[in-house]
């Protein structure tokens, strides 16, 4: 046991080394030697608890912890595995040789701000040019989702009493993006992917259905049905299988398709699903001179055309695939078209029962 008191305060203070920590604290109300080795043998007791729980469960290395447990779980469980598994690299950085018992509020409030703070870096296969783009609080938040996760999971394993994630707060997210893009734009578009033929494919898929990326770059042939007009989602970000039929433009497109394999749109340099057409897709909105718009936006422009003639929002969250009507009253927002037509109606006065109340009234004023 090591005690001391400060020669400027008078106070009695504890000072131990626990697997490498340095634990210093001050031990106020004592007055003795005696009391200050007494409270010292507390607060190790303490620490103890803490390291091996109030039943002797070991404290367990948070980078251990993510190999042993976390990411088997996500492969047999998550469609994000791989996602998960880079995501994991950030956070075992992060929170290098600390137990799970060691990672705090406080401690992940500063991974927060400081993952938050630090930009994402791109570079060129040369690496001769380099970018940097500033992380999207979204982006921030599904880091913390997952460090969630993770020590959800401790707890359930009696490592953790509870989880601090739960008392870190999230970044406020805006995510009501309203880019649409324009029946201008979409021709400047489309005449700039002229030179990369499989990215125009992909759009034009994307902007005729409202599918997202990864159901567009998981679809196969044996989904596509012809005879029914149809395109089944086996996949889908909700988990659920759906059924988006195609419009001519789609099927005139598929039909018309050279078949390079079981999927519709397989990697052209090794066979398999394609990862990304960031690129592609980057350097044909950027030479069209389409700002501040991402591939996602394709599916918001698909589902605010659609709303804009007539689709109501019941019918929109069957062709989206949307999991519940909120998330689809999104794109029923009121837009220069909508609200022309209902000032308009306000000129058909038997929408609101006007000419027959008026009726009654006249009737009611020449009776005897």
């Amino acid at each position: 046991m090591t005690v001391s008191r400060r020669k400027d305060t008078g106070q009695w203070v504890c000072d131990f080394y626990h697997n490498g920590e340095r634990i210093r604290k001050t031990l106020k109300f004592v007055r003795t030697k005696k009391e200050a080795e007494a409270a010292e043998a507390v607060i190790m007791n303490q620490v103890f608890q803490q390291v091996y729980g109030f039943e002797g469960k070991p404290d367990k290395r948070f980078e251990d912890f993510v190999v042993e447990t976390f990411l088997p779980y996500s492969e047999a469980n998550k469609r994000s595995f791989n996602r998960d598994v880079s995501i994991c690299r950030v956070l075992v950085k992060a929170f290098k040789n600390k137990t799970l018992r060691q990672i705090t509020s406080p401690l992940i409030e500063s991974f927060k701000q400081e993952f938050a703070a630090k930009p994402i870096v791109f570079e060129n296969k040369e690496k001769s040019k380099r970018t940097e783009k500033r992380r999207t609080p979204a982006g921030v938040n599904y880091y913390l989702r997952v460090l969630s996760k993770i020590l959800s999971m401790a707890v359930d394993a009696e490592i953790l009493e509870n989880n601090p994630c739960r008392r870190v707060r999230k970044f406020k997210v805006d995510n009501q993006r309203t880019r649409v893009l324009s029946m201008d734009e979409e021709q400047k578009l489309m005449e700039n992917l002229d030179p990369n033929q499989l990215v125009k494919e992909i759009v034009i898929v994307a902007l005729y259905t409202g599918m997202r990326r990864g159901e567009i770059f998981n679809l196969s042939w044996d989904d596509v049905d012809f005879s029914r007009g149809v395109i089944l989602v086996e996949q889908s970000k909700s988990g659920k299988k759906r059924v988006v039929p195609m419009n001519r433009t789609v099927r005139d497109l598929l039909k018309n398709m050279v078949r390079r394999g079981d999927l519709v749109f397989p990697s052209p340099r090794t066979g398999r699903r394609l990862d990304t057409i960031r690129k592609g897709f980057a350097d044909a909105t950027s030479k069209a001179g389409i700002r501040d718009f991402r591939f996602h936006d394709l599916r918001h422009t698909a589902a605010t055309r659609m709303a804009d003639s007539g689709a109501d929002a019941f019918t929109l969250m069957k062709v989206l695939g949307h999991s519940n009507i909120q998330m689809t009253a999104r794109y029923t927002h009121a837009t220069d078209k909508a609200i022309r037509r209902a000032l308009d109606n306000l000129d058909t006065k038997e929408h609101f029962g006007h000419e027959t109340v008026t009726e009654t009234k006249t009737a009611n004023d020449n009776s005897p």
